[in-house]
């Protein structure tokens, strides 16, 4: 599955984890990135909502710098990489689109970070489950990328409050 987003991406969302499901009456739209326009692929119907996630993911993040932006603009200047165990496939996403914000969307994804980077923890809480949180962190790299490793994968979308995601995903520096 090709990853969707455009080729001159400022936010670079990045997992490890592709969706397993095909819609049976539409296929995947195999295309390649976009420039100045969100890639189909993004628009993409789920059982599961991972793509509506990764649409307001993409929006809060964009608030901080631009707050009237909504869907069209902010997927127009973002890239989903699905890499697997494959690194390289992050450093060429990086390479190719120079983003500003590169977002880890899961552990192993994270895994590709620096190790030594001073990060600024941050936690959401279960909204079902009180005393648990889910802990993520931001951090800046010497020549002002931010990275940052969600507290929760979009699929699971169940285990915490989108106002509370919403914060989170706008304290990037």
């Amino acid at each position: 599955m090709l990853s969707p987003g455009a080729l001159n991406a400022w936010l670079l969302l990045v997992t490890t984890k592709p969706p397993h499901w095909r819609e049976p009456l539409l296929p995947w739209p195999e295309e390649p990135l976009s420039l100045g326009e969100p890639h189909p692929g993004f628009l993409y119907p789920d059982p599961i909502g991972f793509w509506a996630e990764v649409r307001r993911w993409s929006i809060a993040v964009f608030t901080r710098v631009e707050p009237t932006w909504r869907t069209a603009e902010a997927l127009a200047l973002t890239t989903l990489v699905h890499c697997g165990e494959d690194a390289s496939v992050v450093e060429l996403a990086q390479r190719t689109c120079r983003p500003r914000v590169v977002l880890y969307l899961d552990e192993q994804a994270a895994a590709g970070a620096p190790a030594d980077l001073p990060k600024q923890e941050a936690e959401i809480p279960d909204p079902h489950r009180g005393g648990q949180a889910y802990a993520g962190w931001w951090a800046t790299l010497a020549d002002g990328t931010v990275l940052g490793k969600a507290p929760q994968h979009p699929t699971m979308h169940r285990l915490y409050d989108s106002d509370d995601m919403a914060g989170w995903l706008q304290r990037w520096r």
